[in-house]
């Protein structure tokens, strides 16, 4: 069931509202303590300015990749599941598709994690 009108832009609104404030508040608590924490386990001390962007990278490319993969999940499972309804033989090919589009959540960890690896 699509919405239409008001509720769907206010819901937009308010999604848009509290991911910018994910976004701040991610840089408030972690990042600006993440720079001395890594200095201190490294041996050699890194730009902080370098690891902040690092971090603030990591954090929207697995935040981004797991919301385009919970749209991609939810328009291919509701698909899945009326393709389902009328033949249930579908059964196995709609599970595939669902988990095509749940890699692209690991795809953005993978990301993450290769850019945290070369601070």
């Amino acid at each position: 069931m699509r919405l239409y009108g008001f509720y769907s832009k206010s819901i937009s609104i308010v999604l848009c509202f509290l991911f910018i404030q994910s976004i701040f508040m991610f840089n408030q608590i972690f990042i600006d303590n993440a720079y001395s924490t890594t200095a201190e386990i490294t041996k050699e001390a890194k730009d902080p300015l370098v690891l902040k962007w690092a971090f603030i990278a990591a954090a929207l490319v697995t935040g981004l990749a797991t919301i385009g993969a919970a749209i991609a999940v939810g328009l291919v499972g509701s698909s899945a599941m009326g393709a389902m309804s009328e033949r249930p033989e579908m059964a196995g090919r709609a599970l595939i598709f669902v988990g095509l589009a749940e890699g692209i959540a690991i795809y953005g960890l993978i990301v993450a994690i290769m850019i945290l690896g070369m601070t």
